[in-house]
């Protein structure tokens, strides 16, 4: 019986209850240690059964903290049989972080899309409970992909109760629920030790209710440490304490007693189940052998009801009871168990599976450094590098380095460990690595690796200026005896300075670049030049700048892809030469590949150049959804920058339709995180996106003042504020202050003309227009702009071309001319869902004299969610929701609920129906 835990019994219950009809959910479970975790996954085991949900548990154990996807092998091994039924992608992840086949060297999350996918898989079954004791001893690789499976449960009729031990500051599960667990009250607690207790005196009864703090397991087994004498109050309990103990050092103490009290050989088996922590019978038995220790060992540990065996298994009753029966062996001890566990563990190799677990042991077992342990070490961090353990292998070589007993080898580990660390997301780990590596090592190669480390760092969680400064000091040093590290390090220093806005930076990186003289073919000339380009767009030289950018954009859509980083920096400079079209089939291509390959990491980076380039075409629903996605993965894994950009598009698209609050919201929390980390690529796009909201509201005062603040603060040198400039020219001429339109026009009207792009010069003509001395000149300027706006690209701003130009012709009395401009410009922003244009368009139609609805009918693709339209569109294109939720990382049962609920929006009833929609493109 659970006393005082009816709120929390019920909460776990309508979980149940919303898996059996079809619902997840996931349930974070926190407390210190003894509180009643344990108890509530069991009542959540014991309601499951009874409501006809299978169970799947799973438990994180201290020293399996370093073995890559250990806990999430237990929590799923049962369902393995069913992983051909999985995207090959997912199958081949999950496969080669288990050992089951060779790694595939996958991104590291999409593991965790296999495991959303494989738990979907086995909830087509019937509803699902996973349990997972002892969360905060996760490996971090099980971590990751069970966290990043669980922010994906919608739809599968899946539970996920997560119980995770106070002070675990390492497992942080942001985004899930979470259920905090106090003591009992006094009422409970006093029933809780009534009932199991025993016969106590009344004032030793009282001692135990105030050392127990309520605590439920101190109340069962602080009782059971006392003597006979003591529990009828002949001695005082507990009388070495002084003062009360932490909980857990209190029940850890009443657990070694009960330890204490077994025989020698049980002790003994105790010390190597506790070392082992699997629960491999055969190798326990096998190591506590060696030790003197035989089967009958056993029995002791399962009669006090501190172990039990099932399956070939020996479990501990509770986490406490290991830790006790480690920590309170002799240090000798520990060490032989390590020792003897290694060498069973040789015995047992066959398949490879133990060889990490050997090396740990091994490793457990040194007192001093040792080269051959070391060395053990390093292939478990390689292993665990190929199966994508990032975590693993950042623990694997801090520990080989810790044993390597030459600097230099030493060195070498610690950095490769501060690498993992980087991949792994574990910033403040890889930091402290790197630092340590420096203090040992004056080797430039070495201390080159190191500043790539702190630089990457920095670029993550600091200032992309202070990154670029630690690229170009270690460049240096290498450039004659590594010229292409120092070119690739000096190639990063130029990405930072835009991401600075610092043209000065920049080109003192490509004159840096140049002097290393790398010879014509050398692979990285294409990056040099056209990274050369870039510095020159961001001094203010488009006419320069964007010659070597074309170059390299020429042949890009025709290339085999590469690389994924060079896929992106070609999608990228498709944006400086205004070219959306080869932006968007590069950062189509680009998308595809990251889902193919399941690329999960590079995904967000990939979606944010397609939301742009959508957002550019006038596919402002498409840039929506693919932003939206690109921020769920990219809060999961961490990228704070990212997020920070594709909350700057977000912006502009909320300001385009009028939705002030949501705009509101994304710029602040854009400023709070950008503005102290000298992002002001991503504050270039908050500006330009205050910028509109004020002009959409009819504020132009305001929008000149926000859109003047771009071009004149930190982000001035930004391309992304050149293209601000239209919208600060017809602020500026509506407030009767057209000088201060006139510098930044001839900014834009150079990179206009740099670029070649019809549709650019057509908006520079637009602008010019508008500041035009005569009314011949305006009309020649309008007339030339709507001619070349007919050669495509960037249908908003054609539709803003047209609705300025009919707005000149009604002044000018020429309404039925006026009407024809005025049309296609409302039939542009209504398809938008540009609200606020739209709305100016239809004033200026109703002006000219012509009836119009208040409002044009919703096209189908508007009544649905962005991520409903994502489904709905690869739905009707023919992809099974198997198909659909692999590319989406989503679980195919997650899909069809989304479609169940679009249908009807839609006012369709089948898949079939939806060919015949006009869903957008």
């Amino acid at each position: 019986m659970l006393y005082g835990r009816g709120a929390e019994t019920e909460r776990i219950d309508r979980l149940l209850a919303r898996a059996v009809d079809g619902r997840s959910g996931a349930l974070v479970l926190r407390g210190p240690a003894g509180i009643g975790k344990s108890a509530l996954l069991e009542h959540a085991e014991r309601q499951a059964a009874a409501m006809g949900v299978r169970t799947l548990r799973g438990v994180g154990i201290e020293s399996e903290t370093e073995l890559v996807f250990a806990a999430l092998h237990l929590l799923l091994r049962t369902g393995l049989d069913r992983l051909d039924r999985l995207p090959a992608p997912q199958a081949g992840a999950l496969a080669g972080a288990f050992g089951l086949a060779p790694a595939t060297a996958a991104d590291r999350f999409l593991v965790g899309l296999g495991a959303l996918t494989l738990l979907a898989e086995l909830a087509g079954d019937g509803p699902l409970l996973c349990l997972v004791d002892d969360a905060q001893w996760l490996d971090r690789s099980s971590a990751d992909a069970l966290l990043f499976a669980a922010r994906r449960l919608e739809a599968e009729g899946i539970v996920l109760i997560l119980a995770v031990r106070d002070g675990s500051h390492g497992f942080r599960p942001a985004g899930l629920p979470e259920l905090r667990l106090d003591g009992l009250g006094p009422q409970d607690a006093a029933r809780l030790l009534g009932e199991t207790a025993g016969p106590l005196a009344p004032h030793v009864r009282d001692r135990v209710l105030a050392e127990s703090e309520g605590n439920p397991l101190a109340l069962i087994e602080l009782p059971s440490a006392l003597t006979p004498e003591q529990r009828a109050g002949q001695v005082t309990p507990l009388a070495h304490h002084v003062g009360p103990l932490p909980l857990t050092g209190r029940m850890q103490e009443a657990f070694q007693t009960q330890i204490h009290g077994l025989p020698a050989a049980a002790r003994t088996l105790l010390l190597v189940a506790a070392a082992e922590s699997t629960g491999d019978l055969a190798v326990i038995l096998a190591a506590a052998q060696r030790l003197g220790a035989g089967a009958e060992a056993v029995e002791p540990g399962e009669r006090g009801g501190l172990v039990h065996v099932v399956g070939g298994e020996l479990a501990f009753r509770h986490p406490l009871i290991r830790a006790a029966a480690y920590q309170g062996a002799p240090f000798t001890g520990r060490l032989a168990a390590h020792r003897a566990l290694a060498d069973v563990l040789d015995a047992f190799e066959s398949d490879g599976r133990h060889a990490d677990a050997r090396a740990w042991h091994r490793a457990a077992a040194c007192t001093e450094p040792d080269e051959s342990v070391a060395a053990e070490l390093e292939r478990a961090a390689e292993r665990a590098r190929r199966r994508s353990g990032h975590a693993a292998t950042t623990a694997a070589y801090q520990r080989a380095a810790q044993l390597t007993p030459e600097p230099r080898d030493q060195v070498r580990r610690l950095v490769s460990a501060a690498e993992a660390a980087m991949d792994a997301g574990q910033l403040p780990q890889c930091r402290a690595l790197a630092d340590r590596a420096a203090v040992l090592t004056e080797d430039r190669r070495e201390r080159a690796r190191i500043a790539g480390v702190r630089a990457a760092i920095e670029f993550e969680q600091g200032s992309p200026r202070v990154a670029h400064g630690i690229l170009m000091a270690a460049a240096g040093p290498i450039a004659d005896e590594d010229p292409d590290r120092a070119a690739s390090m000096l190639l990063e220093a130029v990405r930072d300075s835009w991401f600075a806005g610092a043209p000065e930076l920049a080109r003192q990186a490509v004159d840096r670049l140049h002097a290393l003289g790398l010879p014509p073919g050398h692979h990285l000339r294409p990056a040099v030049s056209a990274l050369t380009g870039l510095a020159d767009l961001l001094a203010g030289d488009p006419a320069r700048g964007l010659v070597p950018i074309h170059a390299a954009l020429a042949g890009a859509r025709h290339a085999e892809p590469g690389a994924p980083g060079r896929q992106l920096i070609m999608a990228s400079m498709a944006f400086m030469v205004g070219d959306d079209e080869i932006g968007f089939d590069l950062a189509t291509r680009l998308t595809d590949d990251c889902r193919a390959q399941g690329l999960v990491g590079w995904l967000p980076h990939a979606l944010q150049n397609l939301a742009s380039t959508q957002l550019y075409l006038g596919r402002f629903q498409d840039a929506r959804a693919s932003a939206d996605e690109a921020v769920r993965i990219a809060g999961d894994i961490g990228q704070h920058h990212r997020l920070d950009h594709l909350q700057g598009v977000l912006a502009w698209l909320a300001a385009v339709r009028g939705d002030e609050r949501a705009c509101t919201e994304l710029v602040d929390r854009v400023h709070a995180h950008a503005t102290g980390h000298d992002n002001v690529s991503s504050l270039a796009w908050t500006l330009w996106a205050r910028g509109l909201l004020a002009m959409g509201q009819g504020r132009m005062e305001a929008a000149l003042e926000e859109l003047t603040a771009g071009l004149a603060g930190a982000t001035r040198h930004q391309l992304t504020t050149t293209l601000t400039v239209p919208d600060l020219v017809e602020a500026a001429v509506r407030c009767e202050q057209a000088d201060r339109a006139e510098a930044p026009l001839a900014r834009f009207e150079k990179w206009a003309t740099a670029t070649g792009r019809p549709w650019a010069r057509a908006v520079a003509l637009r602008c010019k227009a508008l500041i035009a001395g005569s009314d011949e000149e305006a009309e020649a300027r309008y007339t030339e702009a709507a001619g070349l706006h007919l050669n495509g690209g960037r249908p908003f701003e054609e539709g803003r071309t047209r609705l300025l130009f009919g707005e000149w012709l009604r002044r000018s009395r020429r309404k039925a001319e006026a009407r024809v401009q005025l049309r296609q410009a409302l039939d542009t922003f209504d398809r938008a869902g540009a609200v606020p244009w739209a709305e100016r368009a239809r004033a200026e139609l109703r002006a000219t004299g012509e009836a119009i609805a208040a409002e044009r009918a919703a096209g189908a693709a508007s009544l649905l969610t962005a991520q409903e339209l994502q489904i709905v569109r690869l739905a009707a294109q023919g992809g099974t929701n198997r198909d659909i939720g692999a590319r989406l990382f989503l679980s195919p049962r997650t899909v069809g609920y989304h479609l169940h609920k679009a249908f009807p929006k839609l006012g369709v009833a089948s898949r079939a129906e939806l060919a015949r929609l006009d869903l957008g493109t």
